[in-house]
């Protein structure tokens, strides 16, 4: 305690009883309390610009895919029906699809049937596929559009797939496989 007193002392002793700090000038860039902003003293003097902020933002095109399989509901309990042919439905696939493109841009399904061990495939054209809830379209095996748009997406839209399997009765029994490749693409 009695340190700080004889600093505080000998100060006022060697510059005065009403020393003040002296002040170093501002480092650049550190604003000054009191100073003007820049561009807001003089109306007429020209604005200065100190730096220049550009963002970049990539035209982008994405697609959010569910990480589960497509199972029909086919089993014991269900299997035969009492008449055919019956459609057999797997639960929604909810994808999400964002786009910045200003251009037009689309999101393609193909669906492919896929031999078994034993070679038997199903027919490409017992699958059927809506979307959003629309009505039921057939599968070609060659890409469909299933989803367009113009301009920024304002976000990620949903694409909720429902796909449906009609068997004729006629199928053997076995473990069938579809190949589903969607692709979102900004058009030219």
């Amino acid at each position: 305690m009695i340190r700080p007193l004889l600093i505080a002392v000998l100060l006022s002793a060697l510059f005065g009883e009403h020393a003040t700090a002296q002040s170093l000038p501002p480092l650049p860039g550190t604003p000054v309390p009191g100073a003007p902003l820049p561009g807001s003293g003089n109306p007429g003097a020209p604005s200065q610009t100190d730096a220049t902020v550009r963002p970049l933002i990539p035209d982008v095109i994405s697609l959010r895919r569910p990480n589960t399989a497509v199972i029909f509901d086919i089993n014991a309990g269900n299997y035969p029906p009492t008449t055919f042919p019956a459609r057999y439905l797997a639960p929604v696939q909810a994808f999400g699809v964002f786009s910045n493109a200003a251009k037009p841009w689309t999101v393609q399904m193909e669906v492919h049937s896929q031999p078994d061990t034993q070679g038997r495939a199903l027919p490409s054209k017992q699958m059927h596929y809506r979307v959003n809830g629309g009505p039921w379209l057939d599968v070609t095996g060659t890409p469909q559009m299933v989803f367009s748009n113009v301009g920024p997406s304002g976000g990620w839209l949903p694409l909720n797939i429902e796909f449906a399997l009609d068997l004729t009765g006629a199928e053997a029994g076995g473990s069938y496989l579809f190949d589903v490749a969607f692709t979102a693409l900004v058009l030219p």
